[in-house]
């Protein structure tokens, strides 16, 4: 298993008003990789509101940090390389490469070079050593458009800087997932991997358009679900074609996944209180926001933990 963070890790915004407000906000962050220390993050690809509070305190957090930062396209200013640009994991008999990337944001203090150019830097370098290439991307939508029209060996996406959760990974040859920006979900991929360097099937998408299409069908019967469709419109051509559609579609969705090589399933846990804390992060959790209230008083009643907003895991 593999623990994995898209980026936005550390603030909610990116930028956030300077003296007791960022103290508390920089606090808070330590008690986020405090926390992940001990969950056991196996990479984090820094986003733009990781840097809200300045280079120097993500370095400070990369020190802390027992996971590796990794990013192959944010610099410092003089062109050079911040982080690692990625990380290889070796887990249940899989090599598994893991790449960062942020689309271009604003810092007086960095210099994001453009994404696709930096990918296409590492990314065979990457694919050459491992079994399944994963892609950390704090992105823009027009850069997630350029990654679907490449021809990159990545098998996987998962996106920050996106309002709106995904529930699939689409139909394009690149899966991309999105968890949105509100940190109320985590998400679990599980992969099938039958081949090595085939590509991925995302079934949630085909078992989507199943359902979906099942749906229209069984509204058509209009409430008698053992009515047949071709006898009860056998007067109707366009509406018989429109049967063939739906029936067709959900005929090559199965086909879909019963051809895939290589899956992908998607499972969404929602961060509520059916979660059971662990003690030992609860822990770490609850004698952080102690210190913090020390310093700056009492906060407001934190929404979710450790009192942050906008992971993407």
């Amino acid at each position: 298993m593999l623990i994995l963070d898209a980026g936005n890790l550390l603030f909610k915004k990116e930028n956030i008003e300077p003296g007791t407000p960022l103290e508390i906000s920089k606090k808070t962050a330590e008690i986020i990789v405090s926390s992940f220390n001990k969950i056991g993050c196996h990479a984090f690809s820094p986003g733009s509101k990781d840097f809200a509070a300045g280079l120097v305190f993500v370095q400070n957090m990369q020190e802390r940090a027992t996971f590796p930062f990794v990013s192959a396209n944010i610099q410092d200013s003089n062109g050079s390389r911040i982080f690692d640009p990625y990380v290889i994991v070796d887990t249940e008999s899989v090599s598994v490469g893991i790449i960062g990337l942020a689309s271009s944001f604003n810092h007086s203090e960095v210099y994001v070079r453009n994404p696709m150019e930096a990918l296409a830097e590492v990314v065979n370098e990457v694919d050459a050593q491992v079994d399944v290439v994963v892609l950390l991307f704090d992105s823009e939508e027009s850069d997630v458009s350029q990654l679907h029209s490449s021809e990159y060996p990545i098998d996987l996406v998962v996106r920050s800087r996106a309002k709106l959760q995904s529930g699939d990974g689409g139909n394009k040859d690149i899966p991309v997932y999105s968890c949105g920006d509100r940190g109320k979900y985590i998400y679990q991929f599980d992969l099938n991997i039958i081949q090595p360097k085939a590509k991925f099937l995302d079934i949630a998408f085909y078992e989507k358009q199943i359902s979906r299409t099942q749906q229209k069908l069984n509204k058509m019967k209009q409430g008698n679900l053992m009515v047949d469709l071709r006898t009860l419109y056998k007067d109707e051509p366009q509406t018989l074609k429109k049967i063939d559609t739906y029936e067709s579609k959900i005929e090559s969705s199965r086909n879909a996944i019963s051809g895939g090589i290589n899956t992908i399933s998607l499972t969404k846990h929602p961060l509520d209180k059916t979660i059971t804390d662990r003690p030992d992060i609860l822990n770490i959790v609850d004698n952080g926001k102690a210190e913090r209230e020390q310093l700056f008083g009492p906060q407001l009643p934190d929404k979710i933990l450790p009192g942050h907003e906008g992971h993407n895991h």
